[in-house]
């Protein structure tokens, strides 16, 4: 029975951060998986080209010796015992599940923010303080995009979650208003 990528993925990242966490090495870890990740994303087919036999096995090996040569143990076995397990194409999926979980312990959440103009920095930083407090959360990390239909106001979206503070919305709400 073949397992499916997310499953592998969320095993692995369960076993590594609960390691992590036991050695007291969670911070050092996450900062090395994030150093991996980009590695990965810099270099899409990667993981690939660890995982099936298109490139010799010497020079695989060669490959993965780089990827831990500056590694932890934690992370050097993590990437060797993957490597083994041919599953290499799924690193990015592990090191994304490891940030789920990572994220949880430190109540941090992401938000997708829609505002008419550009925010400033300290606008920024005042609705994540907002939205922080609103949701609970330690640290909101903000991701921001300009649409000049909303006219003006903030729509904070997270976690199947929306907050509609835009203009337009207050005025086709008070269009139907209105209308009855």
């Amino acid at each position: 029975m073949s397992l499916d990528r997310t499953t592998v993925a969320k095993r692995y990242a369960r076993a590594l951060f609960e390691l992590l966490s036991e050695k007291d090495q969670l911070e050092d870890g996450y900062a090395e998986l994030q150093q991996l990740r980009r590695v990965f994303q810099d270099n899409p087919q990667l993981g690939t080209v660890l995982s099936d036999a298109s490139l010799q096995a010497a020079d695989r090996e060669k490959l993965v010796g780089q990827l831990t040569s500056q590694a932890s143990p934690y992370i050097k076995n993590l990437i060797q015992m993957v490597y083994d397990y041919g599953r290499m194409d799924v690193m990015v999926a592990i090191i994304d599940q490891f940030q789920v979980l990572y994220d949880e312990k430190h109540h941090t959440i992401y938000a997708h923010v829609t505002t008419a103009v550009d925010l400033s920095a300290e606008q920024k930083d005042q609705i994540a303080t907002a939205y922080a407090q609103r949701v609970g959360a330690q640290k909101v990390i903000l991701d921001s995009q300009v649409d000049p239909q909303i006219l003006g106001g903030v729509i904070v979206q997270s976690a199947g979650m929306i907050l509609d503070g835009s203009l337009k919305t207050k005025i086709n709400k008070l269009r139907r208003q209105l209308l009855v």
